[in-house]
């Protein structure tokens, strides 16, 4: 999974903070999208562009407006000139796939350790605080107003799964059958 493209529509879905508030109660937000965008001078990027109400690329390089409402890696929204645009394609995140049984680096098993990112024989309070830092990152009420792409979200489900498992497994904790 590019982590890069998850932190740009993580961090920068297309609208902020307060407008995301407003958005729980309103199904009016600007609908986005991950696009790689080829410059006429050779310049490559990775942005969210903001989409017409059809949702359809070829659409918003097609209208008669003037300029692309971008929002880059950075975070910071800015406008890009059409005439500017020399290729334009929907970036296409690969597909999350639930692979419970990722063996570690030495491949003989499962690594809870290094999916909690914590050294083994950590100390449980050292265990509980990755634990809650990596749940928040990827649990899904905190992708359930952005705009994000399904992909998007199934890698997320699928990163807590693993995470979860990591968890039980590292803390000992007995999961019923």
């Amino acid at each position: 999974m590019c982590s890069k493209a998850l932190a740009i529509y993580l961090a920068y879905a297309g609208f902020g903070q307060k407008q995301r508030e407003n958005a729980m109660f309103e199904n009016n937000s600007p609908q986005r999208a991950l696009v790689n965008l080829e410059l006429r001078d050779g310049t490559k990027l990775m942005a969210s562009v903001r989409l017409p109400i059809s949702g359809k690329l070829h659409d918003l390089l097609n209208n008669p407006d003037r300029f692309l409402d971008v929002l880059g890696a950075d975070g910071e929204q800015y406008f890009l000139s059409k005439d500017q645009v020399l290729r334009a394609a929907i970036a296409n995140p690969p597909k999350a796939e639930l692979n419970m049984n990722r063996r570690s680096a030495d491949g003989r098993s499962f690594n809870a350790w290094a999916v909690l990112g914590i050294p083994s024989g950590s100390s449980p309070d050292e265990i509980k605080s990755a634990y809650r830092n990596l749940v928040k990152t990827y649990h899904p009420d905190r992708f359930a107003n952005l705009d994000l792409p399904a992909e998007m979200k199934d890698y997320a489900a699928a990163m807590l799964s693993r995470i979860n498992i990591a968890h039980d497994q590292v803390a000992g904790v007995s999961v019923p059958r």
